[in-house]
């Protein structure tokens, strides 16, 4: 059985979706075909999960989302949404990469980031505009990094 949820990235999502709690946990899939390659989407809408898979139904990305679709539960991962960016920091040491906040005209506000870059993945943490507290971690293949 998998416990830790970047060990999902490149898995098929049938081996995800067999396995609790998700096995128990309503979903809508959605595809996406105005790219190059499809994209299927696998939304958790009551448990702040979403996925983003290859064509193939292989897992390239996972959202982890603090609020957005009731919030995800945090015991299945390593990182609590209550860490602020100092103490992400000080858990996962210098990000490879690091944005500050942003609006944009067409995409809207978004809140500072940090990237950690691991050998086989990448951890994306989006912290809220209005503290440095955790928004949204994404979990990401090596080979699906922008």
């Amino acid at each position: 059985m998998i416990t830790k949820m970047p060990e999902y990235l490149g898995k098929h999502v049938s081996i995800m979706l067999e396995e609790t709690p998700f096995k128990n946990w309503p979903v809508e899939k959605s595809f996406e075909d105005d790219l190059e390659e499809r994209i299927i989407h696998y939304v958790f809408k009551e448990h702040g999960l979403a996925l983003r898979c290859d064509k193939n139904d292989k897992i390239c990305v996972i959202f982890l989302y603090s609020d957005n679709y009731n919030g995800f539960d945090e015991s299945l991962f390593e990182i609590p949404f209550s860490l602020n960016r100092e103490q992400v920091l000080e858990h996962f040491g210098a990000p490879s990469e690091s944005g500050g906040k942003i609006s944009d005209p067409i995409l809207g506000e978004y809140g500072a980031w940090d990237r950690f870059t691991r050998q086989e993945y990448a951890i994306h943490i989006e912290y809220r505009i209005e503290s440095d507290r955790i928004k949204r971690i994404t979990l990401m293949r090596s080979d699906v990094i922008p």
